[in-house]
């Protein structure tokens, strides 16, 4: 399922890349890649960018072949005050993630965070396995004044 849609105005700038052990230990690892790769977005944004980026990781640790001995791979990148971030797996499901209909069931909360939050979000297939992506509004963060004088 994808809800919305690509909401980029200029070119995407590539803020950073990792690739991770497809273990659940993997997706705080996530969490605190984006918030370094990121510092320049307002703080209540980010959280909730890395609050879908813990939950797209452990989705592909838990759901494909990157929790069978794979690997994980996280891109973040921005443009005009949106942040993208991209999830790539190993592959091995039939299927496309989507949000279940159940909202009290087991399974299917994590994607219920990740559209809730998003501006859109989807998944298609990439590189032998699947890329999840999901889109954020970036604003800034508030510029903090110099607690010393600055020369002019």
């Amino acid at each position: 399922m994808t809800r919305g849609t690509v909401r980029t105005r200029g070119p995407m700038r590539l803020l950073g890349t990792t690739s991770l052990p497809g273990v659940a230990r993997s997706a705080p690892e996530a969490r605190a890649f984006v918030r370094r790769v990121a510092p320049h977005i307002d703080a209540e944004a980010l959280a909730d960018v890395a609050l879908c980026v813990d939950e797209l990781v452990a989705n592909a640790c838990e759901h494909t072949a990157s929790g069978l001995g794979g690997r994980v791979t996280v891109i973040v990148s921005a443009a005009d005050g949106m942040l993208r971030v991209t999830v790539l797996d190993d592959g091995g499901t039939g299927g496309a993630p989507c949000v279940r209909d159940d909202p009290c069931g087991e399974d299917g909360r994590g994607l219920r965070l990740v559209d809730a939050l998003s501006t859109a979000w989807g998944s298609h297939s990439a590189l032998g396995g699947r890329a999840v992506w999901a889109e954020f509004r970036a604003p800034a963060a508030p510029r903090t004044a110099c607690s010393h004088p600055c020369p002019l």
